[in-house]
Order: C-alpha cells, then structure tokens, then sequence
C-alpha cells in the first residue's frame, strides 16, 4: 500500500527522499505520493528561508533531532556535492552588538524615534556562549587568507562596520553551515522522482476512506485548479504525513471535522530580501582547510544576528551565503508579522508582499551591507535585487515541532496496519531539522525506532 504526503515543502521532500531510499528495493506497490494544493512547489517558506544549520542550539526536546539533522546535512553534501549543488558551507556566526551612546553620537540629521528599539529578541541568543568552537572576538573568523575583502578591524567586507557596533563570535563552522533551501529542496525533488516518487500538483485532500472494520483505506483527492472541477478521485494508502507548513492545521480540519484534536501551530508572515554584494561577489575561504561538507573549496559563509536596534526595529538576521556553483549573495529577514491571515494556496503568497516591509528590509541591508561613506553620511545603496520573499512558517504554540503518529481515537479510526502521521511546527528552524525529522518519519512509517529521541515532540 501506498504512503502520501500532504505538502512538498522541505519537511515532506526529505521524508519521501529518505522513505524512497529504505523502499528502493520494496515492491513497485509501495508507492509515495506527494500532494500539494499549489501549481508549483516551494512558494513559501522552504522556497525563500535564509538555510541557517546548527547542531545544537536547540531546547531539550529537540536537541537528539538537531543533532542527527546537522550530521545528516553533512553527510549529505559531503556524498553528493553539496557545496557545489545547493551551496553547504561551515559558517561563522556572530552577535552584532551596537552600543547605542557610541552611535549616537555618529548619527546622522535624519534619524528619528521611531528607529528605537522595541520588543523583541535575536535567535542567537539561544546559542548562549557555551559552544566549543567558539571563541571571543574574532573578526575575521578564520577568514583572510582566502582573498576575500576585509574591512580596516579584519572584519569580512561583506559586513559593514557599525558605528559603536562589535562582532562576537558565537559559533563556528563545525556546529553551524548554511545552504539555500531551494536548490537543496530541487536535489530532494529529483531524487525522489528518480526513485519513483510521484508527485500531484493543484491537488487537495478532501476526505479520507476506510474499510469495513473503521481503518484507514485511503485519500479524497480534488484538484484545485479549476474551481468548477468538483470531481473527486481516490487514491488508496496506508500511510498518511500532513506535513503541510503553516497549512497543517487546515489541512488536518478538512480530513477530520469531527476531530476534539486541535493542531497546535500557527501561521507567521516573514519577508526577506536577498541581494549581491560588490565585496561579496566570490566565496571566502576555511583558512583551516577543513573540507567542511565535502568541497574541496572550502568555502566559508558568515551569518549575523542581532536585537533591534536604532538602524531597525526587528530582531535582524543575515547571511552570507552560497549558492550553486559558489555564487555568493546576502539573505536578510527578521521582519515578521503574525497579523497577515494565511492565503488559501502557498502560491497566493507572492501577491501578498508588503512593499513598505521590503522597503525597511532593504534599508537595513543597505546599513548591514552597503558601501561605508566618509564620515556621517548614510551609507551608499549598491547592492544588487537578486529577490524579494514572503513566506508562513508555522509556529507551534509550545515552540517545539510536533511529530509523530496521531492516535487513533483522535479521529475516529480503527487501528490499523498504518496510520495517521504529522511532521510541522518547526517554526525558524524548518531548514535546520529538515533532513533529520524526514529520517525519523521515514523510520516511524516503515514501523522503525526512530533513531532520535523525540518523545517530547509528539501530538499526544
């Protein structure tokens, strides 16, 4: 019988990658299915996210998953390229601090109050100062002896110097990488495909079908398409994985209208931007040779957090990142809103971009990383557009993922040889646990012991 997969974004991709590898040699029965309701995969979230990696940043509960999922992405590239395919490279990471009185005294005739800092907090302080590859300062992380531009501090040029602000160096290479989702999920894609995956565009689940005895038998599937297409298809199953993002809680509604259970992840709107750089234009370099993902590049990205500030009013995030073949960009984001109501197809999102949040994006790129002008002057916009994103990454309201089975008696099934399955509520770090969380569904629907702990991340 066959296992579906409700979304192709990163979290069903890597789960009908690593599920189509244990089955390459099962019957041609065992079939996997992915169903999104888009025309195209990777509108949202696993299309546009900034691809930042960490091994152990992580809460209790999630710390086995991030674990395995950081040495799964490596292993990953390492075995087929990575560095070169979707961009994997050790990163050093940082903590923009700014000492505001310093910077005050260096601003400029047009700042105005409402640049002070709000509510809010940076990712990186979950990182806390206790990882063993990282030091105090270190401006040029490593850096420096790959050619790349410095600033006069040693810093990397594609940073640039803050007035009262300092770099601290938080985390290194060896526990933190990036890579850009797309061309990662597109890998996933093609090998799923190659292996027999199929996969359904403009298709929604509509219901689902069971047997005499109350077991689960199968899916309703309509298209999407055409809103005067009500005609509905079935497709038999065992198995099924909602693992639809911001979406998984609609989607579980329509399945289960009866259903007490309540799905504990909501949807938050971020934009993004990313640019090219005239002092990012090819990719730093391991000065310690460390073959880091397997290129023999060894290629070195930097990624930067930091609490809102006077130049923004957001928890900003950028990073220098890699692409195919080594081009080299800067994503930044931070920007979130949790008021934007979630559209009803992922690909509704780019409709919805807000031009005054990419304008404040853009500004604060231009302060992060446009060209430093003599004294007070605001720094010069010569950056490159290479996109502009939105995306919903769904949040669960206990702030880890929920994955596992769904009991039955939460849908008013009968138990039977397969099940219901949920694999959501990563929140920021939907990239991060990716391959990690798609190993233990995989494991979990082929009856397995998952091999990370993940008993504090189930439904129920």
């Amino acid at each position: 019988m066959s296992t579906v997969i409700l979304g192709g974004g990163i979290i069903g991709l890597s789960t009908a990658y690593y599920l189509s590898l244990a089955r390459a040699s099962s019957s041609p029965a065992k079939t996997i299915h992915i169903i999104d309701s888009s025309p195209a995969l990777l509108a949202s979230a696993s299309g546009f996210a900034g691809g930042f990696l960490a091994a152990d940043w992580f809460s209790p509960p999630v710390a086995s998953l991030g674990a395995l999922s950081f040495r799964l992405h490596r292993e990953l590239a390492e075995k087929h390229n990575g560095p070169r395919r979707w961009g994997y490279a050790g990163s050093h990471t940082y903590n923009l601090s700014v000492d505001e009185r310093v910077a005050a005294k260096k601003s400029t005739a047009t700042d105005r109050k409402g640049d002070w800092l709000r509510e809010g907090t940076s990712r990186a302080e979950a990182a806390g100062s206790s990882n063993p590859d990282a030091g105090g300062r270190d401006s040029t992380g490593g850096g420096g002896a790959g050619g790349e531009m410095l600033n006069p501090d040693g810093s990397p040029a594609v940073w640039t110097p803050q007035p009262g602000g300092t770099l601290e160096t938080i985390s290194g290479p060896e526990s933190c990488a990036q890579i850009e989702p797309r061309e990662l999920c597109e890998f996933l894609l093609d090998e799923c495909k190659k292996r027999g995956v199929q996969v359904h565009l403009s298709t929604k689940a509509t219901g689902i079908l069971t047997d005499d005895d109350g077991s689960l038998k199968g899916i309703k599937l309509q298209s999407t398409s055409n809103a005067d297409d009500v005609d509905t298809r079935e497709l038999e199953c065992k198995d099924i994985l909602i693992s639809a993002g911001a979406w998984t809680p609609r989607v579980f509604k329509t399945l289960f209208p009866e259903s007490k259970l309540q799905i504990p992840i909501e949807p938050l709107a971020g934009h993004s931007i990313v640019v090219k750089s005239p002092r990012y234009n090819t990719p730093f370099v391991d000065a310690a040779k460390r073959n880091i993902g397997g290129g023999s590049d060894n290629w070195l990205c930097y990624s930067i957090y930091c609490a809102p500030g006077r130049h923004w009013s957001y928890a900003m995030e950028a990073f220098a990142r890699l692409a195919r073949n080594g081009e080299a960009e800067i994503w930044l984001g931070g920007l979130n809103d949790s008021s934007l109501p979630l559209p009803e197809l992922a690909s509704d999102v780019k409709a919805m971009i807000d031009p005054e949040s990419i304008k404040s994006l853009r500004k604060t790129t231009v302060q992060l990383t446009g060209l430093a002008k003599e004294g007070d002057e605001v720094n010069q916009d010569d950056l490159e557009t290479v996109r502009e994103g939105l995306c919903f990454r769904p949040v669960s309201q206990r702030g880890t993922p929920v994955i596992g089975k769904i009991p039955e008696h939460f849908l008013g099934l009968r138990p039977g040889e397969g099940g219901v399955w949920i694999a959501s509520g990563h929140g920021p770090w939907g990239i991060s646990l990716s391959l990690g969380t798609g190993f233990v569904m995989g494991e979990m629907i082929s009856g397995e012991k998952p091999s990370a702990d993940i008993r504090g991340l189930l439904i129920a």
